[in-house]
């Protein structure tokens, strides 16, 4: 069995492949200067085709078994994919559903508020500078003069507290936020800066 880690959209997918779809060139060594890469692509693209062309090959039970890529994209996967839930405190995030809650209210969030809330539950309970933020939410690769940083979390802030809840996103006054779902302690949080 070969395995391959991919990042999508910020979604790791970890793809394996039976030895009966890796090709002959990598099973037996024929090749020892072949190209990994460009190997395991092109079996990549060939699961991804007979993915497109039946979805779950029910009509046809003579042709070859589903590729692993294929079970799970066709729902028949036998275990459930809990990873893919962030909770921290009473916030959940799908990152499959692309939802989010807070006990059993739904909050609905744009895009860059759901990928900010995603990196902060991440790395709950720790400073995050508004230069890391910066850095890692919206790709900058400087830090500008500019309170994007400040508005987007007001914003998002607003939508996560209800009126009689308890904030889960402080404010440390001229360094960064925190998240998280105990009330703020006097010693000081490890700090991010990047």
């Amino acid at each position: 069995m070969a395995e391959l880690l991919a990042d999508i959209e910020g979604l790791p997918v970890l793809v394996r492949l039976l030895i009966q779809d890796v090709p002959a060139e990598m099973r037996y060594g024929s090749a020892p200067d072949a190209d990994v890469h460009s190997l395991l692509s092109t079996t990549l693209e060939k699961a991804v085709e007979r993915m497109r062309g039946s979805p779950l090959r029910r009509d046809d039970p003579s042709k070859q078994p589903l590729a692993i890529v294929e079970l799970i994209s066709s729902g028949v996967a036998s275990a459930p994919l809990t990873d893919t839930v962030l909770r921290v405190g009473p916030l959940e995030l799908d990152l499959i559903d692309r939802t989010v809650k807070r006990d059993d209210r739904r909050i609905d969030l744009r895009p860059r508020e759901f990928r900010l809330l995603k990196y902060m539950m991440q790395r709950s309970d720790r400073l995050l500078t508004r230069a890391a933020l910066l850095k890692d939410v919206w790709n900058y690769k400087f830090v500008p003069e500019t309170n994007l940083v400040d508005v987007h979390m007001g914003r998002l802030r607003r939508k996560l507290d209800g009126p009689n809840e308890p904030p889960v996103i402080r404010n440390v006054r001229g360094v960064g936020f925190i998240l998280s779902p105990t009330p703020f302690q006097k010693s000081s949080p490890k700090v991010i800066q990047q």
